[in-house]
């Protein structure tokens, strides 16, 4: 049964579709059969991340109306990655619980279901929530956006989801250092999460929608695959020394 996994935010711009699609890409990698969702109705952008605008023609919302089966949704990205998209817009009288529904027959199919929400803490994120058991919670080292992340793991506590693990994103040691981020003791001292990966501030990140490529020299790319790693049950280190 797969590992199901919401990666959230609370606040917008800290990286977050970014974040889940480099995981997923690095779970695939290691040959573990993972399913992405685009979960942000009306603003998908993970087709675009992936590069993949031509093979999605049909998204979850289609399965739910029957249009489609789940097999002509899910289009495949890569080896062992998998993308079910978000529909343009979504009518109102959607059930709260209708991804769960959608993909509880699917679950034995996938080593992990990664669902990428909405920023926010409304319905959209709910939706995305009730299918998850664990939460990766996604933030900068800065006092809004942490603390964006500690309303967002409350939430989802309160939702059901009991596992959060805490992502710091766009990290500077240097500027941590001269006071001008959270240091990491500190963010997730406010947050209350425990910390599962740092992903240093890294320019090929900030290119990442346009190029699609990363380079093997992409600090972005080896945090994510640390993530991976410990997404897994592995003990990786932080490797704090890519920070610098």
């Amino acid at each position: 049964m797969a590992k199901k996994i919401v990666i959230a935010s609370g606040k917008g711009g800290v990286g977050k579709s970014t974040t889940a699609a480099l995981i997923s890409r690095r779970l695939a990698k290691q040959g573990k059969k993972t399913l992405l969702v685009d979960c942000d109705a009306g603003l998908n952008s993970l087709d675009l991340l992936l590069e993949d605008t031509d093979g999605v023609l049909m998204n979850w919302m289609d399965v739910i109306r029957g249009d489609c089966e789940f097999a002509q949704a899910a289009a495949e990205i890569a080896p062992c990655l998998m993308l079910l998209t978000a529909p343009p817009e979504l009518p109102e009288d959607v059930p709260e619980d209708c991804l769960k529904t959608l993909l509880a027959p699917e679950e034995d199919a996938y080593d992990f279901i990664i669902l990428d929400a909405p920023a926010g803490i409304g319905r959209g994120l709910k939706r995305a929530a009730l299918p998850a058991d664990t939460v990766l919670v996604i933030a900068t080292a800065d006092a809004v956006s942490v603390r964006a992340a500690e309303h967002t793991a409350e939430t989802l506590r309160a939702w059901g989801v009991k596992q959060s693990r805490l992502i710091i994103n766009r990290y500077e040691l240097k500027a941590a250092r001269r006071g001008l981020f959270l240091t990491l003791d500190g963010a997730i001292d406010k947050t209350y999460v425990q910390l599962i990966g740092v992903i240093p501030e890294d320019p090929a990140l900030r290119s990442f929608s346009v190029v699609r490529q990363l380079g093997k020299k992409s600090k972005g790319a080896a945090a994510a695959e640390r993530i991976a790693e410990r997404l897994q049950g592995r003990e990786v280190p932080l490797l704090v020394s890519l920070l610098k």
